[in-house]
């Protein structure tokens, strides 16, 4: 996927699960609408963030930020804010 098209499905997220190297993540909306993300396998990788932009550029894996892999990701699961 493009980093359009990553940040047009986190801006309508409610719940996804991506992977991404091997990996999988879970990004979600808590209920003050703030996203939050974490590696499925580690609860202390949980991380709030205010905004798309700042989850992309701010949420680091392998030191590389979330925005670098959109190319990589695999959506799992999706469900839309509108679905929810």
């Amino acid at each position: 996927m493009t980093r359009k098209e990553l940040v047009e499905k986190i801006e309508n997220v409610f719940d996804m699960v991506i992977t991404v190297s091997g990996r999988m993540f879970r990004i979600r909306r808590d209920e003050d609408d703030c996203l939050i993300i974490a590696e499925r396998s580690r609860k202390e990788s949980i991380k709030h963030y205010s905004d798309t932009y700042d989850m992309i550029s701010r949420y680091k894996i392998d030191g590389k930020p979330l925005r670098d892999y959109a190319e990589a990701i695999r959506i799992v699961k999706y469900t839309a804010l509108l679905d929810a």
